[in-house]
């Protein structure tokens, strides 16, 4: 028999409150009893902190849910350095980064950027965090693949010295082997044992089956990875994706 698929489903606070049919609490223990709840609710093999703009001290909530009895492991995520941010600044000021990457000023950017994400991953690991997730939504073509890599490697060493595990879970970037991690999910392929599930397949039964159906075709993954997902997706969906992932298959 083969082993279960987890499914690793990067989801808001709100939808985790919307699996359990509630309103999203204010405070912070209401907050961790609603994602430890609602991520078991959804089927997930993670749970994780609400985003900033769900709560006022998500740090607090992400040390929480590490603190209970019997709750799942906790996923941290990570904004990538590339990240939409430093993006929508070169936009406003109607820039093309591909022609300027050589430009202190947006080397400056860069640089900032993969220094809030490091800040980011050490925050997780004070918080107790072992595994995290780095969301990498931009592509790496502007900045070019040796300046992307570089922006990542403080990351890397960060999770390293901290003993945090990272999954890169990018979209758009063309190489993402080259960004150095060992474990990654991205439209164009992931590291052997991952699957990857888009936002889109969230978006009907009929999109989730075919997203389903290009997992299953490329073999049977040990754990399947999705993009961040928004609040308003609807839960059903969730664990219909979860309950298909963990069919257990009879090998022949």
């Amino acid at each position: 028999m083969a082993p279960m698929t987890l499914l690793t489903a990067l989801v808001p606070g709100a939808l985790c409150a919307a699996a359990l049919g509630r309103a999203w609490p204010d405070g912070i223990d209401g907050q961790v009893r609603c994602i430890d709840e609602g991520s078991r609710a959804l089927g997930l093999a993670f749970c994780g902190p609400p985003r900033p703009d769900e709560a006022r001290d998500p740090d607090s909530v992400a040390a929480g849910l590490v603190a209970t009895p019997g709750a799942l492991p906790v996923l941290g995520v990570v904004p990538g350095p590339l990240s939409d941010e430093l993006l929508s600044k070169n936009h406003r000021r109607g820039g093309n980064l591909a022609c300027s990457s050589a430009d202190r000023d947006v080397q400056d950017l860069l640089d900032d950027a993969s220094d809030a994400a490091v800040d980011r991953i050490r925050s997780l690991g004070v918080c107790g965090v072992r595994r995290a997730a780095v969301v990498e939504e931009a592509a790496a073509s502007w900045a070019g693949d040796q300046a992307a890599a570089e922006a990542h490697r403080p990351l890397l060493n960060a999770a390293a010295h901290l003993r945090i595990d990272l999954v890169l879970v990018a979209s758009g970037l063309d190489d993402v082997e080259s960004l150095g991690y060992d474990r990654w999910v991205s439209e164009m392929g992931c590291s052997p044992g991952l699957g990857y599930l888009t936002a889109e397949a969230f978006d009907s039964a009929a999109a989730l089956e075919r997203g389903l159906d290009r997992i299953r075709a490329a073999g049977e993954p040990e754990e399947v990875v999705t993009a961040p997902l928004a609040g308003s997706v609807s839960p059903g969906l969730v664990r219909q994706a979860a309950r298909a992932l963990a069919q257990v298959v009879a090998r022949p």
